[in-house]
Formats: structure tokens, sequence, C-alpha cells
């Protein structure tokens, strides 16, 4: 056991939530190990894939090394073991080689499981195998809220003390600059709109939130969603929503573009209706934006009483919710607060002292006490 690898897969894919998650987590492991506050007992070595999208990070005690990719699918399932051979690999952003033994396993959330017809078959098929087959052969598995660790645990047929907490955080977005420029590229107006932001995932459930919000009177408030697709996983059905000229699609957007969109909107409205641990609320709660959001899933779990709650399956219920938030400001004034000190819980220091407590447990690291 010459090193514990890590799996740089997430550095060629565009950012989403479980790259983002793999990318602040491993910053904020990588301060705490070269501040000396914990103490590896064999190198912490960063496999990352010839082709990137993403720049390698500049890491102060974790090494990289780069290993030559062509497809990513097959470079994971292939050149990746074989880089890691007779050392563990510890996976951060939902995916992993299939039948490397020993492993450690971050899976987000049984969406394959729960809600199959949000993706392809492909998809569907091959997330339910890995999961299945790492349930059994991982070292440990990680996943980032309770709900998730006991729907793992009801899918895979596992024990819940094989699976560890590692929640996700949102003070990422504390050190955007704002690119406000945004909101006349978008034609909209500070505290004149509502906020929407994921993939076009259909348990996003942005659909319904489109026709609950066309059916609003308010002439002047605007719904922005912001997110894109990817047609290789969602299913032929997802994006096709009513169409509404005050509903502004803004595609993907630049981290310092939506922290403008969080902190000029009058409110954030998180419909979705499966989470495993949901970053948008969170990230709105920190750039002071109420949040409006599903009571399902993960979502209440991590918002806490931070955020008013609507059924999201009930477009009346839906519909309600924002047009309270478009009228009534101390309701509004109240989540802000809120939401402010909700979003202090969840720091990528804290997401990292969780990750490195339980990688000390496999006696890969030690604590300096």
């Amino acid at each position: 056991m010459s090193s514990l690898f890590i799996n740089g897969k997430y550095l060629a894919q565009p950012i989403t939530g479980v790259q983002r998650y793999a990318l602040q987590i491993l910053e904020a492991v990588d301060t705490l190990l070269a501040d000396g506050q914990w103490t590896p007992r064999i190198p912490f070595v960063l496999l990352a894939p010839s082709n990137r999208v993403q720049a390698l990070p500049r890491f102060r005690s974790i090494k990289i090394q780069e290993v030559p990719s062509g497809r990513l699918h097959a470079w994971e399932q292939i050149r990746l073991p074989m880089a890691s051979l007779g050392s563990p690999l510890l996976n951060l952003s939902g995916s992993a080689p299939l039948f490397k033994l020993g492993q450690i396993c971050t899976f987000h959330d049984t969406a394959v499981f729960d809600f199959p017809g949000a993706y392809s078959k492909a998809f569907t098929r091959w997330y339910r195998l890995l999961f299945k087959v790492q349930g059994k052969l991982s070292r440990r598995l990680l996943t980032v809220s309770e709900f998730s660790k006991g729907r793992l645990a009801e899918h895979l047929r596992i024990s819940l003390d094989k699976i560890g907490v590692v929640h996700g955080a949102a003070d990422h977005m504390a050190t955007q600059q704002p690119d406000e420029n945004v909101l006349s590229k978008l034609d909209v107006v500070s505290g004149k709109y509502l906020l929407a932001v994921g993939s076009a995932n259909p348990t996003k459930n942005f659909g319904p939130l489109v026709d609950a919000f066309a059916s609003l009177p308010d002439a002047d408030a605007k719904l922005v969603v912001v997110g894109g697709s990817n047609s290789a996983v969602f299913s032929s059905a997802a994006g096709k929503t009513r169409e509404d000229k005050r509903i502004v699609r803004a595609g993907r957007l630049t981290d310092g573009e939506l922290k403008a969109l969080y902190t000029h909107a009058r409110a954030y409205v998180f419909p979705s209706v499966y989470e495993g641990f949901g970053l948008p609320p969170i990230e709105a709660m920190l750039c002071e934006c109420p949040v409006i959001a599903a009571n399902a899933a993960s979502i209440p779990e991590i918002c806490g009483p931070a955020a008013a709650y609507f059924d999201p399956w009930s477009p009346d219920s839906m519909r309600e919710a924002m047009s309270r938030a478009l009228r009534d400001d101390d309701w509004l004034n109240a989540l802000r607060v809120a939401g402010r000190e909700r979003a202090k819980l969840y720091t990528w220091h804290q997401a990292a002292t969780g990750l490195l407590q339980h990688l000390a447990l496999l006696g890969f690291v030690t604590r300096r006490t």
C-alpha cells in the first residue's frame, strides 16, 4: 500500500454538484494537511486524466500524477485501476471503477433506483450495477446526507455502519466576485425576479415550476432558470416546459454571474423532488437570498428551519409560495436572516475534517493532538 490515490475524473467534466464537491473538499483537505493539522500515514496522490476541462489544482500537500486518457469512461474503468494497483482509491464525485477492491466510494444519492425514469436506460443500468458491486467490495461508502445514507443502506442491502456522511458546503461562493453585468445580459431587474438553479433532470421539477409561475398574474416579475442539460444522461422528456416571456432560461453561467443573481434575486426557488444534498439553496442562503424549497428528500434535513417549504407535487402549493415571495417583504427578511445563519453550518473546512475523520478510521491519516 504505497499511497492513497484519489480519482481525478472530475477534472475532465463540467462543474455540477458532484464535481464541485470533489474540487472544493480536496482543496480544503490539502490545506488541513499542509497546515499540519492532520498527518498522512501514506502519501495522498490525485490521479488526473491528461485530457481535462478544469485546471490542475495547486496543492501544497497532495501530490498529482497525470494518467494518459482518451475516452473518460475507459480511463476510469481501465487506466485508473491500473495506476492505483495494490493501493486504496478514494472516489468523491459519484463514479468509480467497477471491480477494484478496497475503494472508498462517495455515492451522493440513489436516484438511479428511486427515479430511474429521469435517466437514460444505459446510465441507469450502469450505475445500479456499480452501486451494488461497490456496496459489497468497497472498504467504506460515503454520502452527503442522512437521507442518502438511509436510501443507500436500503437499496444496496448493507449495514448503516458501513456508510459515513460528509456534507457538502457553500462557502466557495463567499470568495466569488459577483459579475453584475449578468442582470443586463438577461434583462432582469434587482429584486424583481425569482431564481432557480439546476440541470434539466426531471427530478429538478422545472416543468411544474415554470407552469406554476406562468399562472401567476404578476406581469413585472420574472423567473430566471440557470443550468444546462445532458442528453446522454437525462431522458428525452427533460426540459420540455411551457413558454412564457417572463421566464428567462439563462443556461450555464460563471460562478461570478451566479453569485450576482443570488444576491439580487427576490427569492430562490428550489422545486426539486429528489436531492442527495442540494448545494444551490445553501449557496443562496450564503448570498443572503431567501429560500423557498420543496418539502422532499434531503432538502428539509439540509435547509432546516431556514427555508419556507411547499409541496413540489402540488402546483397550487408551489404557486402560493411564489406568490407570497413576490409580496411579503417581512417573511422574506426573516428567511434571509435564518438562511445566513444556516449557511454557517456548511463549510468546506468542516466537510474536509469529516472526510479526514473517516480516512483516519481506515488508518490513512492521523490528527495532531
